[in-house]
């Protein structure tokens, strides 16, 4: 009986392995030397893994003879087997355009490097139907993939894109405009589901670092971003260094069922971004959090590529620092419909231009062969738990157009610190409306009216529990609302000098509830209101202790527009 056992146990042992080769597909004559016509052996994968070596192809991994054949090699032969996981290791595999398929994992692990050709000529433009940014050509990639699915990207090694080399390497000229034609991006995917991207670094990307488009169920966990090239954030500009590369750190353009975690991302221009090159498609249902991003424009930015749909997107417990950029951006200007975005738990630090800028404009872009623009709209925003400091001058702004105004806008417990520091500034200064501009932070001009908040042609917006002030004496207001109706403000905690106006500027501004809420600094006057559309003010149980004057009408209007309900002056 014992001997029987024996026998059984040796022959599953024997067996188990020749069993696995026959489900993958392989040849099982191991005595064999099968190799294809290169005389490469096709059967030289780890039986126990399922792994593909790209050693075994011929690569040599010394970082100067390209390993592109040998590692594309390795990715088909997994991808005919039904899938594994190509393997890089111990050494820096040089190459061109790799195209990942079906049901492969590329794994570059811990001290292996993927290392881009430095010549953008090595690298295909690849023919598709999906839109591009500007034109109709396909952008370039070290790392591509088309319609495609269950594919993955992993390891603690590095993927270098060489950007830098490549960017010394003059096509047209120094900017190679537009980068994206002759600039090859880091990993480009689209029309791929089931994707997952982590712990690996990217690193020195000669464009965009990644983008995702027309992508559904991804997953991007534990990455390191490291594709600066501009990395003094104190220079006044950002180009003080080298000409930008357009270096976003991560794109996600028209992607639904997407979560991003736990990342590092330090990016020369936008940090994470979510973009709509298609009126017909969608950024939907995607959740952002525990990342710490720094960036040469925009921290974490919606916009500014939107001509479909943003819609239940979540972004949470997120650190943004040393951004040329806005901190937080969300932006309609070719026709997007946002809504139902939710976005908590973010700290700001060092931001050079707005902290928190939310726009709609009418630029009306159109990329690759659509015609069609949606009608714009942004609503049903919610900002949540958000502390800044070292902010820019610049505030923060709120802004739509007459004629489609942004609604449903909740700004709530905020705790933000401004460097401020004008003191000299036009108390009329018009902000120029730019319906059709491109929208950024500075597009107004070089300041804003008031230091804290600008907020033009909004309905229903509340601001609750909000704390504002600034470093240096700041002459402007901490808020100015035109052309907004149906305003709560509850609980506001703002700074104010003796030569301010008033804390807070309401233009034509119609419905307003502003309750226990209370000046702090010297300031002479809580509220100044203009315009004749005004209407309907209320002020509820404020804290006006030590203000000279409660609130300023302009004339003609009637005092009676303004009502006060238990104030509390002494």
């Amino acid at each position: 009986m014992k001997h029987k056992f024996l026998v059984i146990l040796i022959l599953t042992v024997v067996l188990a392995p020749i069993k696995r080769v026959f489900a993958s597909g392989q040849s099982w004559d191991f005595d064999s030397k099968s190799t294809d016509g290169d005389g490469v052996n096709e059967n030289n994968f780890s039986l126990d893994s399922g792994t593909w070596d790209v050693y075994d192809y011929g690569a040599k991994g010394d970082g100067k003879t390209l390993d592109t054949e040998a590692i594309q090699k390795a990715i088909d032969l997994c991808h005919k087997a039904g899938g594994g996981r190509v393997y890089l290791h111990n050494g820096i595999f040089y190459s061109a355009t790799i195209y990942l398929k079906s049901h492969v994992t590329l794994y570059v692990e811990a001290g292996a490097t993927l290392l881009g050709s430095g010549d953008a000529e090595d690298y295909a433009n690849t023919a598709s139907d999906y839109p591009t940014y500007d034109g109709d050509y396909t952008s370039k990639a070290l790392i591509y993939a088309e319609n495609v699915i269950n594919i993955t990207i992993e390891g603690r090694g590095t993927i270098d894109g060489n950007g830098h080399v490549i960017d010394k390497r003059k096509l047209t000229d120094a900017y190679q405009y537009p980068s994206f034609q002759h600039r090859p991006r880091i990993i480009h995917m689209r029309g791929v589901e089931n994707i997952q991207i982590r712990d690996i670094t990217l690193k020195n990307s000669a464009s965009w670092v990644q983008t995702y488009q027309q992508c559904r169920n991804l997953v991007i966990d534990g990455i390191t971003v490291d594709s600066r090239e501009n990395k003094d954030i104190e220079q006044a500009n950002r180009e003080h260094s080298v000409k930008h590369r357009n270096t976003d750190g991560l794109d996600i353009v028209d992607c639904e069922l997407v979560r991003i975690a736990n990342c590092y991302i330090n990016a020369g221009d936008d940090g994470i971004v979510l973009k709509s090159f298609s009126p017909d498609k969608a950024c939907r249902d995607i959740v952002i959090t525990n990342c710490v991003l720094s960036s040469g424009a925009s921290g974490i930015k919606i916009g500014t590529e939107t001509t479909g749909r943003f819609e239940d997107i979540l972004v949470q417990n997120c650190v943004v620092f040393d951004t040329y950029g806005e901190g937080i951006a969300i932006m309609t200007a070719d026709g997007a419909i946002i809504q139902r975005v939710n976005i908590s738990n973010i700290t700001l630090r060092n931001i050079k231009r707005q902290a928190i800028f939310i726009r709609l404009s009418s630029r009306n872009k159109k990329f690759g062969t659509h015609t069609v623009t949606n009608s714009p709209v942004l609503k049903d925003i919610i900002i949540h738990n958000i502390k800044g400091t070292r902010l820019s001058p610049l505030g923060c702004s709120i802004t739509g157009l007459v004629d489609t105004p942004l609604e449903n806008i909740v700004l709530s417990n905020l705790d933000l610190e401004f460097e401020g520091g004008l003191t000299d500034v036009d108390p009329n200064h018009q902000v120029p409306v730019k319906p059709n501009g491109s929208p950024v932070g500075g597009m107004f001009g070089n300041y804003l009216p008031s230091y804290g908040f600008f907020v033009r042609n909004v309905k229903n917006l509340r601001l609750d529990q909000v704390q504002l002030r600034f470093a240096q004496d700041d002459v402007r207001p901490a808020m100015i609302c035109d052309n907004v109706e149906l305003l709560n403000i509850n609980g506001l905690k703002a700074q104010s000098i003796q030569k301010t106006s008033a804390l807070i500027k309401l233009v034509n501004a119609k419905e307003v509830s502003i309750s226990q809420s209370r000046l702090t600094g010297n300031g002479a006057v809580f509220l100044e209101v203009k315009g004749e559309q005004s209407r309907d003010i209320n002020l509820v149980n404020n804290n006006l202790k030590g203000v000279e004057q409660k609130y300023v009408i302009e004339q003609p209007l009637l005092k009676g527009i303004v009502q006060e309900f238990g104030t509390i002056e002494k």
